[in-house]
């Protein structure tokens, strides 16, 4: 039996996933290299007497990815700052 395009797709679906699973991996690097910088200035900040956040820093942080992504970007930026702010659950 020939292969049609879709059958030739859904045997494309399992290498497309691994590909996904890498970029996934790659994501969690990158925040936690960005939770890293981050705790880094929140304790330099709050060694010199200052907060531990900046409000007006988040809000250009949240600002592209709104721009991108509209309300689902915000709730990303949200959720990434969280992390990187250490107010939530450490990983386990």
């Amino acid at each position: 039996m020939p292969q049609t395009r879709s059958t030739t797709a859904l045997a494309d679906v399992p290498a497309l996933r691994a590909d996904l699973d890498l970029v996934d991996a790659e994501i969690r690097a990158l925040v936690e290299r960005r939770r890293e910088l981050s705790h880094e200035i929140q304790r330099i900040r709050q060694a010199a007497g200052g907060t531990r956040t900046d409000l007006t820093r988040e809000m250009r942080v949240i600002s592209p990815y709104t721009a991108a992504y509209g309300r689902q970007g915000t709730a990303i930026a949200m959720a990434l700052l969280e992390i990187c702010r250490g107010t939530g659950a450490e990983p386990r």
